[in-house]
This record gives structure tokens, C-alpha cells and sequence, in this order.
């Protein structure tokens, strides 16, 4: 496997040396099979598998800093998990500002139990697997979409674009004529390669419109952007858009949704599905996944703890007030079919736009 380069990878070898040294279970090696095995709980603890797995502490890895979306997700299941368990769960946040979810499967593969899934890292699964084709991820890690290996999906958000409070724009519709009569004057801060980015770069193709584009290295910092006044639009997840809208300085005009109305707290926007792209798959399914090598009966195991943590309250409870979000179980097959088929449809668009990572 080809290693990330320079200073990257003098990072990865301190965080290696860490973690080699943090725990020496047997990690589920007993030789025992566990064929036919099925769930069991006594007093409401999942019980470990017939080989023994897991006989020392799961770590849910954020690949992000602790207060972006997935560090708060790691820490709501953290909570859900607490007494369903049978070994602790600790969170370990590893913030990689280039190539996130993959240097996270590189750190896990090279991590003391990592192939055997103590390791299970929080994902936005499409978004994930789409920068295999807007970043070198190949060419930095020789890893491919058969190196993602999803164990479950337990909750989904969608996008929402947002404006400045302030705009003399109020709809979606007078955005758009506001760019066309202005071209270029309109200023996007955009989450520079991020899905967020593809769905708005859609957007903007399929408006006709002409913006001029501010490059951000995050989506919050597009948030920050926008908030001051400093941009005049961008594409958020609810949670990042909500803070901003509750402090009054954004408004959300359009949500990404298969559905024709927009929901609940953000009803007078309108959505994708409304203005007539009904097929764009430009939505957040947050969950784990582990390192290839790990053995399916560790992923059944850990794909049972994980759908009881996403049905317990604190998962539940940090998404009960964003518009649109749910809480759902999916399990790994039918989250590789959702990102092939996001795949499928992103990849002409990526192309079409500019953004594949050997367009720039």
C-alpha cells in the first residue's frame, strides 16, 4: 500500500506507535467458530462472540474534529452504547484535514486490533466514497471502493442551501434571478471538493449560472462565511445551517430531498425534488465502518451492537430538532448498494463539472 507522503505520514507514525501500544486482548482469536452464531443479551448486554470477540475496549474513530457532525455522533452512540456493551466504548479523535475517512481506514489497518474490529470509524458513507473521485485516494493509498467496508447506517440527514440573513433575496427563485441578472457577482463559499460542493456545483450548472466561487477547506467555515456576511451562499448539513439559523444569520431556501415539500421548520423552502431534479443522491448516511480485513462474523456482531446504540435516545436526541433527519438502520449490503449507486450517478457529474481529482 502506497503511504501517505511527508508530513502526513510522520503523523500516522506517531499515532501508530500510540496505538500499538494501547491494549493486548486476544482480540477474538481463540479458534473457536462462531458459525451459526445469533445475537444473545443477559440483563440487556449483547453477549461477545463464541471466538471470544470483543475482550477489550471498542473505539468509535472520528476522523474530524470533536465538534463536527461525526464527533458528535461518536459521542451520542458513545452514550447509547454505555449499557449494552459488554467492553467500554471510547471515542479517539484523529482529525485528518486531507483524505479524512481514508487515512482513517489506513489508521485503523495499522492499528493493534484494528483488522479484527475494535476499530470502527463514523462515516458519511456517499461522501466518503465519492472522494475516490475528487482526491488522489488511489494514487495516496492504493485503496479502491473495495477497501470500504460499511457495517451500518443509523441515521440520514439531508443538505440544505443556505443565504446570508440579510440577502434581499427570501426564496430560492429570487436567488437564482439575482445571479442572472448579476453574473459572476454572487459569491459561493464552497466546502472545496466536498460532496457539499458537488451538490451545489450541480445546482449552480443546472441554474446556468454564473457565481464567483470562494474556496473554503471546510463546510463550516463556508457556514462562518456566510454568517458574516463574507459570502452569500453555500450548502450546509442541517446541524452546522441550524446553529446559524437559530442565531439569525442564515436562511435556508432549498433542501436536497426525494420529497416534493421541504420539512417541518424549514417548510417555505423549497426542495430538489420541486424544482425538478428529483434524482439527486446528495444526502449525509452517517454510521461505521472497519478495516477490509475484518471477519463478517465481527461486522454481525458489531452491526448488532450498533443498531441497538442508533435505536437508544442520545442518537435519537441529537437529530430531534434538525428538519428532516431520521433515524434508520441500514445494514452493510444495503449501504455499498446506496454508495455504488450514488457512484453510478456522480460520476458523470463530477466529471461534467470539473471535479475529478485529475481535472485540476
Amino acid at each position: 500500500m502506497i503511504r501517505i507522503r511527508n508530513a502526513v505520514a510522520a503523523a500516522l507514525s506517531v499515532l501508530l506507535v500510540a496505538g500499538c501500544n494501547a491494549g493486548n486482548g486476544s482480540g477474538g482469536d481463540s479458534g473457536t467458530s462462531n458459525e451459526g452464531w445469533t445475537p444473545e443479551y443477559k440483563d440487556g448486554v449483547l453477549q461477545p462472540l463464541p471466538d471470544g470477540f470483543p475482550d477489550r475496549p471498542i473505539i468509535l474513530l472520528n476522523a474530524d474534529a470533536p465538534s463536527h457532525d461525526d464527533g458528535l455522533y461518536a459521542r451520542a452512540m458513545q452514550t447509547s452504547l454505555h449499557d449494552v456493551s459488554p467492553v467500554p466504548i471510547e471515542v479517539r479523535d484523529q482529525n485528518y484535514p486531507t483524505f479524512g475517512t481514508w487515512a482513517g481506514i489506513q489508521y485503523m489497518q495499522d492499528q493493534s486490533g484494528g483488522k479484527d474490529g475494535y476499530i470502527a470509524e463514523v462515516c458519511a458513507m456517499v461522501g466518503a466514497s465519492l472522494d475516490l473521485l475528487t482526491e488522489p485516494i488511489e494514487d495516496e493509498f492504493g485503496m479502491t471502493l473495495a477497501d470500504f467496508n460499511p457495517v451500518v447506517v443509523t441515521e440520514q440527514t439531508p443538505f440544505v442551501l443556505v443565504t446570508r440573513s440579510d440577502a434581499p433575496w427570501r426564496t430560492y427563485q429570487e436567488l437564482i434571478d439575482a445571479a442572472k441578472a448579476s453574473p459572476g457577482t454572487l459569491r459561493y463559499a464552497a466546502a472545496s471538493g466536498s460532496l457539499l460542493d458537488i451538490a451545489t456545483s450541480r445546482l449552480i450548472k443546472a441554474g446556468g449560472l454564473t457565481v464567483k466561487t470562494i474556496p473554503m477547506e471546510a463546510s463550516v467555515d463556508a457556514a462562518t462565511a456566510v454568517a458574516a456576511g463574507e459570502a452569500d451562499f453555500t450548502m450546509l448539513t442541517p446541524s452546522v445551517a441550524r446553529s446559524h439559523e437559530q442565531a439569525g444569520k442564515v436562511k435556508v431556501l432549498l433542501v436536497v430531498s426525494k420529497n416534493p415539500t421541504a420539512p417541518g421548520d424549514w417548510s417555505s423552502a423549497v426542495t430538489t425534488t420541486g424544482i425538478g431534479m428529483p434524482d439527486e443522491p446528495w444526502v449525509s448516511y452517517r454510521g461505521f465502518i472497519v478495516a477490509p480485513e475484518v471477519p463478517q462474523a465481527h461486522k454481525d456482531w458489531l452491526f448488532e451492537l450498533f443498531k441497538k446504540g442508533g435505536e437508544g435516545a442520545a442518537p435519537k436526541e441529537r437529530i430531534a430538532g434538525l428538519p428532516g433527519a431520521e433515524s434508520i438502520i441500514l445494514d452493510g449490503d444495503q449501504t455499498k448498494k446506496i454508495v455504488n449507486d450514488a457512484r453510478t450517478f456522480a460520476e458523470p457529474v463530477i466529471r461534467d463539472l470539473g471535479l475529478g481529482y485529475d481535472q485540476k
